[in-house]
């Protein structure tokens, strides 16, 4: 590479006329390129919408990380549904909170008409639509997908959803690249759906930086066990399995809180199993919540007991604040983030009983504190960031 003095860098004297400005901006832009070695790409962030959820929170910190370093990366939205309310700079192509199949690939094909980014999409279907859009000719970039959730759960088990997902699946290989929240994830989409494994990689969620402060929460009864779940309240959740291991709990006598932090379709449902049960007292349903780092400085024990995760972002969140976990171990990502009876403990999936045990050995095993540098250094969000980065601008 050429060596460059600071004259040669400055150019004219930025005095005078107008074109000495001019000759000094194109010499900065010829140095930059030299430097550089090509010209520094776009990136543009897509995602469906802001709504409360795990994706868009991952969204919006490698953003903010991100942009902090570079100032070529765009944020883009579907809707205005915005549940952080972050101050970024995004752009909304589509004003109505409720949009389409049609009007969501018109919205794109508008937007995106000549654009030659690196798109990173963090939903399946919009990789999908943007990678159409580029074999039309109309989308010229590339297209990278983040893969959210275990393969073998994406869409659905029906006739017409088997012949949607093998489309779906048949397009996400065409794409330049996709990242996987695990290793189980990019495990199972190359061994199983034979994705190309030089263009598929792993990239872990990156874990949030947590303040020591105590909680703000009234304090509980230190003979109550103070349990806390955070989720979208969806068939994925298995929220029913909660109410089965609330059911061992009281029969054994133990007194237990456990609260309940989120929205979703089945909340109604959740309600009506809470009543017919009889739990009103023990498991609290406490809505959507913009403060939840106070849940896990409260909590003794975050839970988790899903049909299938991704890589659960509510067990990273809970570690940083130094609060042990209990969690089914289910396909793809708990079994990576939490190392056995060291900063929680792995339970058989849908072993109820075994659950109930765990929730009271955490105690006993003294967790609290323990090996949890290890996973916040495996999940460190400066090694996150750049591993994104890496992909992003320097592949």
């Amino acid at each position: 590479m050429n060596t460059y003095g600071v004259f040669d860098i400055l150019g004219p004297i930025m005095i005078g006329p107008s074109s000495s400005h001019t000759a000094g901006a194109a010499r900065l832009g010829k140095v930059a390129r030299a430097i550089c070695g090509k010209p520094m790409k776009k990136v543009t962030f897509l995602i469906n919408s802001l709504t409360q959820g795990g994706a868009e929170k991952i969204a919006l910190q490698l953003y903010l990380n991100l942009s902090n370093s570079v100032n070529v990366i765009n944020f883009v939205t579907l809707t205005n549904e915005d549940f952080y309310k972050k101050e970024i700079k995004k752009h909304v192509i589509n004003d109505s909170n409720k949009i389409t199949k049609t009007t969501k690939f018109m919205s794109l094909a508008k937007y995106f008409r000549g654009n030659n980014d690196v798109v990173l999409c963090f939903s399946l279907d919009l990789a999908c639509y943007l990678y159409i859009l580029r074999v039309l000719n109309i989308f010229k970039g590339e297209v990278i997908c983040r893969f959210i959730n275990n393969p073998d759960n994406e869409i659905g088990t029906s006739l017409i959803n088997k012949i949607k997902k093998r489309f779906l699946f048949y397009v996400l290989k065409k794409c330049d690249l996709v990242i996987c929240q695990s290793d189980a994830m990019k495990d199972l989409l190359i061994s199983k759906y034979e994705f190309n494994n030089n263009k598929t990689v792993r990239i872990y969620n990156p874990i949030p930086i947590a303040n020591n402060n105590e909680s703000s929460f009234e304090q509980t009864d230190k003979e109550i066990l103070k349990l806390l779940f955070v989720g979208r309240l969806s068939e994925q959740k298995n929220l029913d399995d909660i109410i089965r291991i609330s059911q061992l709990l009281r029969d054994k006598g133990i007194f237990f809180l456990w609260k309940v932090v989120g929205k979703g379709p089945l909340e109604n449902t959740f309600k009506d199993l809470i009543r017919e049960h009889n739990f009103q007292e023990s498991i609290v349903m406490c809505g959507s919540s913009h403060d939840i780092e106070n849940y896990y400085k409260w909590a003794d024990i975050t839970t988790l007991v899903s049909h299938y995760e991704g890589l659960p972002n509510v067990l990273l969140e809970s570690i940083s604040h130094r609060t042990p976990c209990v969690s089914y171990d289910c396909p793809t990502g708990p079994s990576e983030i939490i190392i056995h009876e060291k900063n929680g403990i792995l339970v058989p999936q849908y072993d109820v009983n075994n659950f109930y045990q765990s929730l009271i050995r955490v105690k006993e095993l003294n967790l609290k504190n323990d090996n949890i540098e290890k996973t916040l250094m495996k999940f460190s969000e400066k090694k996150v960031c750049d591993e994104y980065y890496k992909i992003l601008f320097k592949r």
